[in-house]
């Protein structure tokens, strides 16, 4: 009866990965498979049974971590992780061999470089969106990390955002204000919890859930976005299944001429916000060189599908049909 269900959820698996037979694959590809079908057959019933869940629902259930020893496996004439197998196998086929995954934060193997153990969980990671411009003056080097971890600490960023209590109570570290177009709508959503899920339709999962609100512009925001604050600055993953278009203060250049609006796609995750960028605009009083009339510094803004500024028929986050202000909280 075991066996059975053992080889019943290694079917399942198998169904869901994204190399078919059919595909005409190459030798890498082949390798992958009978790499990860080898992989796959030593996890226990619980294992498999999570990544069913996660790999089944797209992440709409992201499921519990699925731990492993950290150990190489043989791919090809590579050396691969366990992480990386199965994200290839069931999220990316294109996943180059040199691609960085981030944990994210609410998986165990998120800051725990150094564990015995690693979650192979294909759902518990994201891609990370590659630069787009040079370093800017604050970027510091290898040599010059250890000094700021000394200077700020490991949670403490120097911009107090979140870090503050009242009355014994943690105070929120944003409030996120959902748009459409010109109209806000809804109250503001104060964050308390290092990350906020914010989406329109989640199997499971709880956070602002903007399905509540009727429209039907909302459907494209599907698995919606998280928003997390970590040790660096706060971060988005996009975990719908369309593109999301993001603008904060510590994105531009100082001597940046136009808005600089990422595009951060589906499976991707981005650093919106950086502290260490945030307290070296601070100290230099340092503002776009584009804007004009009143500047909110520790303001961020989303928006789902749709992109803005001088490079999208857009000129303004305003003509988007739904978008979020989040709203860093620093105690002012």
């Amino acid at each position: 009866m075991f066996k059975s269900k053992r080889s019943g959820l290694v079917r399942r698996l198998w169904r869901s990965r994204l190399v078919t037979e059919s595909d005409g694959r190459t030798g890498l590809e082949e390798d992958l498979a009978s790499t990860a079908h080898a992989f796959l057959k030593r996890l226990k019933d619980r294992s498999l049974d999570a990544l069913v869940k996660a790999v089944e629902t797209k992440g709409g259930v992201p499921g519990e971590c699925v731990t492993v020893p950290r150990t190489d496996l043989r791919l090809g004439g590579h050396h691969v992780s366990p992480q990386y197998l199965l994200c290839r196998l069931f999220r990316w086929s294109d996943l180059p061999l040199s691609a960085r995954l981030k944990a994210l934060c609410h998986c165990q193997s998120f800051g725990s470089g150094d564990s015995a153990k690693v979650c192979c969980n294909p759902y518990h990671y994201s891609r990370l969106c590659g630069p787009e411009s040079p370093p800017p003056p604050y970027s510091q080097s290898r040599s010059d990390e250890h000094k700021l971890l000394g200077k700020f600490g490991e949670n403490d960023t120097g911009t107090s955002i979140g870090s503050s209590t009242s009355g014994g109570h943690r105070s929120h570290w944003c409030s996120v204000a959902y748009w459409e177009q010109r109209t806000r709508v809804g109250r503001l959503y104060p964050a308390y919890e290092p990350s906020l899920s914010i989406f329109y339709d989640l199997p499971q999962g709880t956070g602002l859930c903007l399905g509540q609100l009727h429209a039907n512009i909302r459907s494209k925001i599907g698995f919606g976005i998280v928003l997390s604050r970590e040790a660096d600055g706060v971060w988005v993953y996009n975990r719908s299944q369309h593109p999301v278009f993001v603008h904060s203060p510590t994105l531009d250049l100082p001597s940046a001429r136009g808005l600089s609006v990422r595009r951060v796609m589906p499976g991707f995750s981005l650093k919106v916000f950086d502290f260490e960028c945030s307290s070296w605009m601070t100290e230099h009083g340092v503002k776009p060189e584009t804007q004009e009339g009143p500047w909110d510094p520790h303001s961020i803004r989303i928006s789902f599908a749709k992109g803005w500024g001088p490079c999208y028929s857009r000129q303004f986050i305003t003509s988007c049909p739904c978008w979020l202000e989040v709203l860093l909280n620093t105690h002012r």
